[in-house]
């Protein structure tokens, strides 16, 4: 493989890195904001739904831009976007900054996707996001515990400094170590017909589930945790990283699975493995027997992560092989379907800690994966979708082996 295409996951473990680190200084933040946790924690919301809505308009207006630039540019603003924040001087500026930080995020992930599968060869595809995507689950068992680290050192706002060090290091890399690539050539036209396309929304409405029963736990985990198995806040940073280290295990191993088995058996494999994983959760925080959750709690956030990274990644691998010729455009409508997962997992799972409690939230999370789960269907490129793509993808990459499995 390419070992450039390590370059793109050095941006995705940046941009993972903000992300993550956000929640270990938060109390220090609404100390300092003179804010409740509460409402420095919806700056999360903002920034997915900001990600969401802005990310596909976004590469459509900026679709003629070289991919080396675009990304470049996209590092350097999300730079801009930190170093703001570490010296914003009020709630309000902080907000702003993490909606630039979006923006910058919004435009490089999806690209950075698209610019991997570009740099490999087609039957390398699955392993070449799964790479790029492997930035962001280093981010959560490296990234996060250092940016925390610091924050805790120097205070909230050295965090967000080395975020912006991070994201400077990541555009000078990019423009140095990136060799030029054809740009997308995807526009606002092409983004609705990609949306007009019924495999491309059955793609989306798997992404949508997929995050959104994973956020509705992951957001909450310290709580759910807490009451299975009585940890303390380091406790549970422990199960974050252990989760982390899952999903980089699986970021390694589903390009493999794939070429095997499948894009719709990974997936339905990894849903269905979630809502089990969950259901035990579930009978661990309702029995509360402290020492035997604990001893379970760690593989069980291991191997949650390893499917949800697992699934993520075949999601990805699906839609880039579904839309050839529009792959960042399509990439770019998967992390708009995931960030509005996040945001939604986020609301969802909180209004189900507070009307029910800690065991009802792995129990809403569960039954969306399951439910998810009629959503994979179509996971092929169709006729339509192939003369839809024609008149753009004559010298296009063919879709990766694992893109191609049968239904």
């Amino acid at each position: 493989m390419n070992p450039r295409i390590y370059l793109l996951a050095l941006g995705t473990f940046t941009v993972g890195t903000e992300g993550y680190v956000i929640a270990g200084v938060l109390p220090s933040v609404a100390h300092d904001m003179h804010a409740s946790v509460s409402m420095c924690g919806q700056m999360v919301t903002v920034f997915a739904l900001v990600y969401a809505l802005a990310g596909p308009p976004l590469i459509g207006l900026f679709h003629k831009v070289p991919p080396k630039h675009l990304l470049m540019g996209a590092a350097l603003v999300f730079a801009v976007a930190n170093l703001l924040a570490a010296v914003a001087p009020n709630f309000a500026v902080l907000t702003g900054a993490r909606v630039l930080a979006a923006l910058g995020a919004a435009l490089f992930a999806a690209p950075a996707a698209a610019t991997a599968a570009a740099l490999c060869a087609p039957e390398q595809l699955p392993r070449a996001i799964a790479v790029t995507a492997g930035g962001n689950a280093v981010a959560l068992t490296m990234g996060a515990p250092i940016g925390t680290i610091v924050g805790s050192a120097f205070g909230w706002r050295a965090s967000f400094v080395f975020v912006t060090a991070l994201a400077v290091v990541t555009a000078v890399a990019v423009w140095f170590g990136l060799p030029d690539v054809p740009t997308a050539g995807s526009s606002v036209a092409g983004r609705i017909n990609l949306l007009r396309r019924t495999p491309i929304r059955w793609g989306l409405v798997t992404t949508f589930g997929l995050f959104l029963a994973a956020y509705c736990v992951y957001t909450y985990l310290s709580p759910v945790a807490h009451q299975a198995t009585g940890l303390s806040s380091d406790g549970v940073a422990a199960l974050m990283i252990v989760f982390g280290a899952g999903g980089l295990l699986g970021g390694r191993l589903v390009s493999r699975v794939l070429a095997k088995h499948g894009i719709a058996t990974v997936l339905r494999g990894a849903l269905l493995l979630i809502t089990a994983l969950l259901a035990v959760l579930t009978v661990l925080t309702l029995v509360h027997v402290p020492v035997v959750a604990t001893v379970i709690a760690f593989p069980l956030m291991f191997t949650f992560g390893l499917a949800w990274w697992s699934g993520g990644i075949s999601q990805q691998t699906r839609l880039a092989g579904l839309a050839p010729a529009q792959r960042a455009q399509a990439l770019g409508l998967h992390f708009s379907a995931q960030f509005l997962g996040v945001a939604v997992g986020g609301a969802l799972g909180g209004l189900a800690l507070s009307g029910i409690g800690a065991g009802a939230v792995p129990v809403v999370g569960g039954v969306i994966a399951l439910l998810s789960i009629l959503s994979i269907r179509q996971v092929v490129p169709t006729p339509e979708t192939a003369e839809a793509a024609a008149p753009e993808a004559a010298s296009a990459p063919l879709p990766a082996r694992g893109a191609t499995a049968s239904r």
